[in-house]
């Protein structure tokens, strides 16, 4: 066997492969900035009716009905912790649901641990 030959045929292939990968990368990038804009247009079409039907002054809200109360908080659970659970249900929500206690949970590593040794085949 020739050396040189093995040489080439390993440093062609390694150049091949990641062509490709690149090439790959290329277009799942180039088809993920189509679909954003293809939802973008979707969004803007659907909010633009939206935005011709609503009236031009809405009535003032009762004070009570704009503010929702204060969350109960459970002791021992960071102000950081329940700005975190409440923006990510505000943004999950879309503004629907408000949180109203915040309470720790049980540990589910124990009951899932469990669950695994115990599963059947």
């Amino acid at each position: 066997m020739d050396l040189g030959f093995d040489v080439v045929v390993t440093i062609t292939g390694i150049v091949l492969v990641f062509a490709i990968l690149v090439l790959l990368m290329a277009i799942i990038t180039l088809e993920g900035k189509i679909f954003d804009a293809m939802n973008g247009k979707k969004a803007a079409a659907k909010a633009a009716p939206k935005a011709a039907a609503k009236p031009a002054a809405p009535a003032a809200k009762p004070a009570a009905a704009q503010a929702p109360a204060a969350p109960q908080v459970e002791q021992g659970i960071p102000a950081d912790v329940v700005a975190a659970i409440m923006a990510a249900i505000y943004s999950m929500g879309n503004g629907k649901y408000v949180l109203k206690a915040v309470r720790r949970g049980k540990n589910g590593w124990g009951k899932a641990g469990v669950n695994d040794t115990t599963a059947p085949f």
